[in-house]
């Protein structure tokens, strides 16, 4: 499969190429000439120390706005160096070169991975019970504070407050059960 070197042409104007500064390759290669603006005629060159191993196919080249013309570049077999392609737009008014690199590895080296990772991890329920024990313990202690009111309370009255206190309890309890429960069906 060949690599491609993309330059975009008349993209911030008429006359502008903008390519990358640099393109390392293991082989051939195609340059894509996008046209983003009018009709123009765009001039490739290999310098002296690539055209040693690469050849082009063909040096000038009209391309039309909107349309995308792929120049291609045959590399010699296991051919190593670096030179420049050289780019030119608006009769030699614009030009820019693009170093290339013959025999690179494009392909990123591949990433080692270890065995222990292809286990899924055991779950340490502790640390997922640990975080769950803070909300928890707000309506727990809260309950806790409510029943030593009332305990105190039904000490030192008597009668009918007793009662109420009692009811205020049971409801109380039941407000921080349905929290607790709503707190962990959240979580889970």
């Amino acid at each position: 499969m060949n690599e491609s070197l993309v330059v975009d042409v008349n993209r911030d104007g008429m006359h502008t190429l903008a390519a990358p500064a640099e393109f390392s390759t293991a082989g051939s290669f195609d340059v894509r000439l996008t046209n983003h603006g009018e009709a123009t005629h765009v001039h490739l060159k290999l310098d002296d120390a690539l055209s040693a191993n690469a050849t082009l196919e063909e040096g000038h080249h009209y391309v039309t706005g909107g349309d995308t013309q792929v120049v291609h570049v045959t590399v010699a077999d296991g051919a190593q160096g670096s030179g420049a392609l050289e780019l030119t737009t608006g009769h030699g008014g614009t030009t820019q070169s693009v170093g290339v690199e013959l025999g690179a590895s494009p392909e990123k080296p591949p990433v080692e991975i270890d065995e222990s990772l292809a286990e899924p991890a055991a779950r340490d329920e502790r640390a997922l019970d640990g975080d769950r024990s803070v909300p928890e313990l707000v309506p727990a202690v809260a309950l806790a504070g409510v029943a030593l009111l009332l305990g105190v309370s039904t000490l030192t009255t008597g009668g009918t407050a007793a009662i109420v206190l009692g009811v205020l309890a049971a409801v109380s309890a039941l407000a921080a059960a349905v929290y607790v429960y709503s707190n962990r069906s959240s979580l889970g």
